[in-house]
């Protein structure tokens, strides 16, 4: 989720355990958050530690979000599920000044910690930070930056820190769509891919894989301190106070460019009776629409994203239409196997209404312009 991937030095000294003994009680620990952004790795926003020793120089940030685009074949490393992010250590002016440089706001909260806490925090820093540690599988909505962070809290605690309970939750496409919404195409392409995982209801420790929800939640829990309950997070203080990011394409832009492309379909099946541009036609939307249906049987059965699995789309853009193709570019009739996918893709609303799986709205039209010609080819009405 940050730009840091870019650093080549990864600092991964923090504390001997006898230092650790030592400083703790003079240390200061912070949670910092950081406004999102306009880049696509940035809508999300982005959290870090900050240790402060208070007497001496050292004041560094402890970031678990860090990964490298220059890694061999990153964009299928990740839409696989194999793609390693690490935790980096550097400067707290250097990360101040790069957000500031980004024209993203920062807010830090002092994080209420007892010195036997503090001194368990950081050993467990510390173990991150070794060779064999300090690279992790990264997970969206279950291991990324906030969680580790979540996660490294609630292990620092001697008692137990309680997260506040919500009446009403929401679900984990729901809470990214509030992020995404700045790039609707984003949004657009997350929900297509996303399967049934997204529609589950996220817990309010669940909801903390979002930097902000991170700091709204943590605002609200409590830590227990002999006995009694102490608020985990001071109030937050803003470090770097800007106007948030300015939104780009209006939400509704991707569902406007697919209805425009659906009236062109339905004009070329149904008035312009040419039937050279009802085959160019075909060409194209079959040999794109066989590319998402491979797209989605990867994401569906070979990614390691479970976020990815079940996902109903599969029905509307369905693994029939690469078959289909052949026929198509043979230019040769498969009248059977062409109702056979129609009825497949009329049932993928219907089946994800039940099951539960949201919908973009920009997906209706986009299953319509494939079903349209889908049914062209149906020949209802013949006799097979």
């Amino acid at each position: 989720m940050n730009r840091t991937a870019l650093l080549s030095v990864l600092l991964i000294v923090l504390f001997s355990p006898l230092t650790r003994a030592q400083v703790a009680d003079s240390a200061d620990v912070y949670l910092l958050t950081c406004a999102p952004g306009n880049a696509t790795y940035s809508i999300y926003g982005h959290t870090a530690l900050r240790i402060n020793v208070r007497g001496s120089n050292f004041d560094r940030v402890y970031n678990w979000g860090i990964f490298d685009f220059s890694t061999p074949h990153f964009a299928f490393r990740f839409a696989k599920g194999r793609l390693d992010y690490m935790l980096g250590t550097y400067g707290y002016d250097r990360f101040v000044n790069e957000y500031f440089s980004e024209g993203r706001s920062v807010w830090s909260q002092k994080i209420n910690l007892t010195t036997a806490e503090k001194e368990k925090l950081f050993g467990l820093i510390s173990e991150n930070l070794k060779p064999e540690n300090v690279k992790y599988r990264y997970d969206f909505f279950f291991d990324n930056c906030a969680t580790r962070i979540r996660d490294i809290l609630a292990a620092s605690v001697t008692d137990s820190l309680v997260f506040p309970v919500k009446e009403h939750m929401q679900t984990f496409r729901q809470l990214i769509h509030h992020k995404q919404k700045v790039l609707p195409w984003i949004d657009f392409g997350a929900d297509m891919l996303l399967g049934l995982q997204a529609d589950r209801k996220a817990t309010p420790a669940d909801e903390m894989f979002l930097p902000d929800h991170l700091k709204d939640n943590l605002s609200a829990s409590v830590v227990i301190h002999d006995n009694n309950r102490e608020p985990i997070l001071e109030e937050a203080v803003t470090i770097v106070d800007l106007p948030p990011a300015s939104s780009g394409a209006p939400i509704w832009m991707p569902q406007l460019v697919f209805y425009l492309i659906l009236l062109y379909v339905i004009l070329v099946t149904f008035v312009i009776g040419m039937p050279l541009l009802g085959r160019i036609t075909d060409i194209v939307l079959y040999i794109i629409y066989s590319i998402l249906a491979l797209l989605l049987i990867f994401t569906n059965f070979f990614s390691e994203h479970d976020a990815l699995h079940y996902n109903l789309l599969i029905l509307g853009i369905n693994p029939l239409i690469p078959v289909l193709l052949g026929f198509i570019l043979a230019n040769r009739k498969a009248i059977k196997l062409s109702r056979i996918a129609f009825v497949i893709s009329m049932l993928w609303v219907p089946v994800s209404l039940i099951a539960g799986q949201g919908i973009n709205p920009a997906l209706i039209p986009l299953v319509l312009i494939i079903t349209v010609r889908l049914f062209k080819h149906c020949e209802f009405g013949k006799v097979l």
